[in-house]
């Protein structure tokens, strides 16, 4: 994924200190917890990320080099919170254990550790508090929807200033091989019947949002926010507008929804909550007045017709320098 440039001189001397005036990013060697916080340090604001293991963490050196400070700190160990959170002003928290909920980390990392966090940014006197959780109409039971509602709740009824972001399904993540759409070898899965909308958002567009909102003053203690793309489209739509900026024929795999409502059944945490996913998915997500949330944040939303004519310019790319290489 590409991302923003950053000076990282000045600013990789200062540490989270003393200052009132700190942003703590929570889930910064994720993908969408990373560019939060390489927008916010590129605005020149004072930035911290809170790393498992700290400066020997693998990613801590991107971070050091984009100017953000590393804290030490870990959602599955609530007693490193309350020292990572001291004399923090602003904590945006996009952490999870998805994709592989690794050592029952849906509940020690995304419930537990997150009403840690809470706990001790409330103690601690933080005085705002950005949440990532995912869009209102997705209400499948599963140990992510347990997780993210009971901690939406928690922040609801906090004294601290809250904005919890609800975004719809990634375009990056849902229109990627990871999840069975690969134009590259002209095969797509469509899960359900398919002509159900769905408001695809780019998580870059989310990564901005929360950049917007971490500084921003809302008139109500506690805001959320519904996050779509420009307009809903159903994933044949998708498909369809992949055809035509790879210029190819897609071949659709359609898993019906009785197969995810099988997978559904499963006793395993993890299983359980893909296909509470997928099946949300399947059924749609249309994101009502997600534009007018867009302008009103001065967010220039990003098109899956972008999106998929990214991916075939970049698809072309690589095969000519593959070719040239030969």
């Amino acid at each position: 994924m590409p991302t923003l440039p950053a000076d990282g001189i000045l600013r990789t001397t200062l540490l989270l200190g003393g200052s009132p005036t700190s942003i703590l990013i929570v889930g910064a060697t994720g993908s969408v917890g990373g560019e939060i916080t390489r927008r916010l340090a590129a605005r020149g604001l004072r930035v911290a990320g809170l790393v498992r293991g700290g400066s020997v963490h693998p990613k801590a050196n991107q971070l050091t080099a984009a100017g953000v400070t590393t804290v030490p700190g870990d959602l599955a160990n609530p007693g490193s919170l309350a020292p990572a959170v001291k004399n923090v002003e602003t904590i945006v928290c996009t952490a999870t254990s998805m994709p592989t909920g690794a050592d029952d980390g849906l509940r020690r990392v995304d419930r537990e550790g997150t009403l840690a966090l809470i706990d001790a940014a409330e103690q601690h006197g933080v005085k705002k508090f950005g949440y990532v959780a995912y869009s209102g109409n997705i209400r499948e039971d599963s140990p992510l929807e347990t997780a993210k509602r009971q901690c939406e709740a928690r922040l609801q009824s906090s004294a601290i200033e809250t904005v919890v972001l609800r975004p719809s399904y990634f375009m990056e993540m849902w229109l990627s091989p990871v999840l069975g759409f690969e134009p590259a070898s002209g095969s797509a899965r469509i899960y359900g019947s398919g002509n159900a909308k769905i408001s695809y958002i780019s998580a870059f567009d989310v990564a901005e949002f929360a950049a917007i909102a971490a500084k921003r003053k809302y008139s109500r203690q506690h805001t959320i926010l519904e996050l779509g793309g420009p307009q809903p489209l159903s994933q044949l739509d998708a498909a369809r507008i992949f055809e035509r900026a790879w210029n190819i024929k897609l071949k659709l795999h359609c898993l019906p929804e009785q197969a995810l409502e099988e997978q559904y059944k499963s006793s395993d945490p993890l299983q359980k909550t893909f296909a509470a996913l997928m099946l949300a998915y399947a059924k749609g997500d249309s994101v009502d007045g997600a534009q007018s949330v867009a302008r009103d944040h001065g967010v220039s939303l990003r098109s899956v017709e972008q999106y998929a004519t990214r991916s075939a310019r970049q698809a072309k790319s690589s095969v000519a320098a593959s070719d040239a290489a030969r």
